[in-house]
Parts: C-alpha cells; sequence; structure tokens
C-alpha cells in the first residue's frame, strides 16, 4: 500500500472532517477519564455529579456529529469515501453514548440495598473490587487508545498510519485478556453473587470491550478513507 503524504490529497471539506472526528474523540477521552474517576467514588451524590457531565459530553457529541455529516453530505468530499466517514463519524458517536450508558448502570447499582440473607460469603456491598480494578484496567487502556487514534487520524506517513494501526490492534486485545479473565473471576463467583451483581459486572465487563472494539474499528475506517483516496 502506497499512500505516503496522503493527507495532502485530501480535500478541504475531507480535512475539515478529520479534524472534528479528532475533538469527538478528545470528547470520548474526556468521558473514559470521568468513567476511571466513577468507579473510584462509587457515592450516590458523585455518581449523579459525573453522570451529569457525561450527559453533557454526550449531547456535544450529538450536536458535532451532526455538524459533520451535514459537513459531509452537502460539502466538498470525494464520493469514494463518503459512506466510510459518516460511518466514521456514527462510531465516535457511540463510543462516547457507551460512557454514559454505563454511568446510567453504576448509578442504579449504586441504588440497590440487598438483603444480607441473599448473599453468603460476600460482603454487604454492591461492589467487587478485584472486578473493578478490572474494570478500570480496562479504561486505562482505553485512555492511551484513544491517544493512538488521535495520532493516526493527524497522520501523514504510510508507515506511520500502519504501526499505529497495529498500536491499537494490540491495546485491544490486552483489554480482551483483561476482560476474559474478569469472567473467569466472575462465573467463579456466581454461585455466591446475587444475579443483579452478576449481571451488573457482565454488562460492564462486555460495555468497555465495545469502546476498545470501537476504537479498532473507526481505525480500521480511517485507513480505509486513506486507501480509497490514494488509490
Amino acid at each position: 500500500m502506497n499512500f505516503n503524504r496522503l493527507k495532502g490529497l485530501l480535500v478541504i471539506g475531507e480535512r475539515k472532517s478529520f479534524r472534528e472526528i479528532i475533538e469527538m474523540v478528545e470528547i470520548a477521552r474526556k468521558s473514559n477519564a470521568i468513567m476511571i474517576v466513577m468507579m473510584s467514588e462509587l457515592k450516590l451524590g458523585d455518581l449523579v455529579l459525573k453522570m451529569q457531565d457525561l450527559k453533557a459530553l454526550e449531547k456535544k457529541s450529538d450536536e458535532i456529529a451532526f455538524m459533520i455529516k451535514g459537513h459531509i453530505t452537502k460539502g466538498a468530499i470525494n464520493p469514494t469515501v463518503i459512506d466510510n466517514l459518516l460511518n466514521c463519524v456514527e462510531v465516535a458517536d457511540s463510543l462516547v453514548d457507551d460512557y454514559y450508558i454505563a454511568s446510567r448502570e453504576l448509578w442504579r447499582m449504586a441504588n440497590v440495598e440487598f438483603d444480607n440473607n441473599l448473599l453468603v460469603r460476600l460482603p454487604n456491598s454492591n461492589r467487587v473490587p478485584e472486578l473493578d480494578t478490572a474494570l478500570v484496567k480496562m479504561l486505562e487502556k482505553a485512555d492511551s487508545v484513544f491517544a493512538i487514534l488521535k495520532r493516526l487520524l493527524e497522520a501523514a506517513d504510510s508507515k506511520e498510519i500502519m504501526k499505529l494501526r497495529h498500536d491499537i490492534e494490540l491495546g485491544e486485545e490486552e483489554s480482551d485478556n483483561v476482560k476474559d479473565n474478569a469472567f473467569d473471576r466472575l462465573y467463579s463467583l456466581a454461585p455466591t453473587m446475587h444475579y443483579l451483581r452478576f449481571s451488573h459486572y457482565s454488562e460492564l465487563l462486555h460495555r468497555f470491550d465495545d469502546i476498545l472494539d470501537g476504537c479498532e474499528d473507526l481505525a480500521d475506517l480511517v485507513v480505509s478513507v486513506m486507501v480509497s483516496i490514494s488509490s
């Protein structure tokens, strides 16, 4: 594949779209940082405030997504890349949505009052620290992947782009390993765990995994745009 100096091939509309998608990636990274805090500060009042912050970021992401789609469909864009650019916007926006959905799940769980008679061995708490640690590890990996994704969107050299794409793939695989180990532990605890706790952790593990998968999908779409323009 040869698309050296490919950014020089982008027309004004396409360059603008990439800059705006970077802004959405930065919003997703801010959302990720808030979620890390939420995982460590699980008091109801704090959760509500952080959830409101994520809702505001979700709204901002929706507004940017709507604006970019208008630029893509009405602006000076190479017709061969319109679909992939639109998909880039959809994927980036869905990343921010995932954080707000996860925040709602944390808030709901924090409101549950368990009956001690339903619990065996586990303390009267809605949290399982070792699973929370795994979730935070996945979020920390997502933060590094977002940084790489931003660099990918800014890159103009083919070798650099493909290296960054590979780095994102490695980050997703490392997060997968954390997720798989966490699920192994979750299932080992299942006989002593209330079904709501099991469902809660299963939901968050899948949700955070979706975020890393989304980053990889976005990277693939960006590479596809670059290839289409250079061919």
